[in-house]
C-alpha cells in the first residue's frame, strides 16, 4: 500500500459496496484516466507514423480502433457513488451508506441486506468484498484488493 495512506484516503478510492473505484475504468480521477490521458499524449502525433509502419507492424493497421479505445479509457464520466455520480440503479449501496451513516455496507447493522438487486456475478463479490472487510478491516482489505485484479 502506498505509504501513509490514511482510512479517509481509502473511503475515497473504494465505493461503499468495496469495489475499487480508484481503479474502474469509468471513474473521473482513477488510475486507468490518468494513465490513458498519459498514454495518450506520449503517442501524440504518432497516429502519422503508424500507416508507414503498419506493413512491419500488422497491428498498427487498426492503429484508428485503438485510438477509439484510448480516448474511451481517456475520458470517463463516473465521479463515483460517494460523489452522487453514479447511475447504476441496481445499486442501493450508493446512497445507503449515507442514510445508515456508515463508509461500507460490512460496516451496517443490516449487512447482508437485501436493498441490492445486483446483474451477474456482483452479488457474489459484494458479500465477498464486504465480508472479507468485515473479517480484517477496510486498511487490510483495501491492501489485499491492490493485490487481485480489478475486473474478474
Amino acid at each position: 500500500m502506498e505509504e501513509g495512506l490514511q482510512y479517509a484516503d481509502i473511503v475515497e478510492r473504494l465505493a461503499p459496496c468495496g469495489l475499487d473505484c480508484d481503479r474502474c475504468v469509468m471513474y473521473v480521477g482513477g488510475r486507468v484516466k490518468n494513465l490513458a490521458v498519459g498514454l495518450a499524449k506520449a503517442l501524440e502525433g504518432f497516429e502519422l507514423m503508424a500507416p508507414r509502419v503498419a506493413d512491419r507492424f500488422p497491428v498498427l493497421g487498426d492503429y484508428d480502433h485503438f485510438l477509439a479505445t484510448l480516448d474511451f479509457f481517456s475520458g470517463p464520466t463516473c465521479t463515483g457513488c460517494r460523489n452522487g455520480g453514479s447511475a447504476l440503479p441496481f445499486c442501493s449501496a450508493r446512497s445507503c451508506f449515507r442514510e445508515q451513516e456508515v463508509d461500507f455496507c460490512a460496516q451496517c447493522a443490516e449487512y447482508p441486506c437485501k436493498r441490492n438487486s445486483y446483474p451477474e456475478n456482483l452479488p457474489e463479490r459484494w458479500r465477498s468484498c464486504n465480508d472479507r472487510i468485515r473479517e480484517v478491516g477496510v486498511e487490510r482489505f483495501y491492501r489485499e484488493s491492490l493485490e487481485r485484479p480489478r475486473y474478474r
